[in-house]
């Protein structure tokens, strides 16, 4: 059996013990989600511990206020193995080029151009505010192999031939639109966070439960509905909508969009169901022949073709 068809069947099974979870409503309760990661993220998350070890632990779900504050200790982590594996290789890239999609502030991609200094990196963003924001009234510095370029990650028009495709938290379908593109231009590496898994398919419905992070995300999802309806194009598109989910061939296989945008409506309360996005992200990446490593929202894919 080849390494593909091991990642294939790995990620596929533990999709299948999660939906089976979801469709028997057992999600949202901590200790049944915290035993059913376990159970059927076994084998990925040993995968992902041979290969990166270290991974930073935590005694509550991602799904939680304390989750969402601690999702910077993941950043960090991930970014030491984002140098960790580019310092290893570098010696045979000859294109050193970094893209950061969806960089809002840019602040990630400044400290990787200061980690990575052989390494031009470009962040992009379909609203440059931020970016000039962190730059003129923050007045950050930026580092000489830092560039930012205004681009719809839904839309890219970046011409550039990345090494490495990097981006920390891209809300729901903006991930998708970040993954597709590292997919699209064949890029040897793509490390990431997802985030905001409510937010795929153009969806801004959540399960009205009664905790503060709830509320929190509903009122986000006011806005981003508002935002959506006046057209703005920054969170939502038509070619992430919610028959584009699951996007993988071996999710579809699995379950379909009225299940997926069932998972995006109680994701922000149960990480089954954020995992059950990821994984069919996990999946569609391994379809475009990368090894994918993951674990607790992160991704490292390496280009095998």
């Amino acid at each position: 059996m080849s390494e593909g068809q091991d990642y294939l069947e790995a990620g596929s099974s533990a999709l299948a013990g999660l939906l089976d979870q979801l469709r028997r409503g057992r999600i949202a309760d901590r200790r049944t989600e915290r035993l059913a990661l376990e159970k059927y993220l076994k084998e990925l998350s040993a995968q992902w511990d041979r290969e990166f070890p270290g991974f930073p632990e935590e005694h509550y779900p991602y799904a939680s206020l304390r989750g969402v504050y601690r999702r910077g200790v993941r950043d960090e982590y991930l970014k030491t193995i984002i140098v960790r594996l580019l310092e290893t290789d570098a010696a045979d890239i000859a294109d050193k080029t970094i893209v950061n999609p969806v960089c809002v502030f840019g602040r990630h991609a400044r400290d990787i151009c200061r980690r990575l200094g052989h390494f031009k990196v470009i962040a992009t963003d379909i609203d440059p505010t931020f970016n000039w924001f962190y730059e003129r009234v923050l007045r950050r510095r930026n580092p000489a192999n830092y560039e930012f370029v205004r681009d719809d990650i839904f839309n890219p028009k970046l011409e550039a031939t990345p090494t490495a495709v990097v981006f920390f938290g891209a809300c729901g379908s903006l991930s998708d639109g970040a993954i597709d593109y590292a997919i699209g231009t064949k890029c040897l590496y793509l490390f990431c966070r997802t985030c905001c898994h409510d937010n795929i398919g153009g969806n801004t419905t959540i399960a009205k439960r009664f905790n503060s992070l709830n509320r929190a995300f509903r009122l986000k999802n006011r806005v981003y509905a508002r935002r959506r309806a006046k057209g703005k194009g920054d969170y939502f598109s038509q070619k992430y909508s919610r028959d584009h989910y699951p996007t993988s061939e071996a999710a579809k296989g699995l379950s379909n969009s009225d299940e997926f945008m069932e998972a995006s409506r109680n994701s922000v309360d149960s990480d089954v169901c954020r995992t059950i996005i990821d994984l069919d992200r996990y999946l569609r990446l391994v379809e475009a022949h990368y090894d994918v490593w993951y674990k607790g929202e992160l991704f490292v894919a390496r280009k095998n073709k």
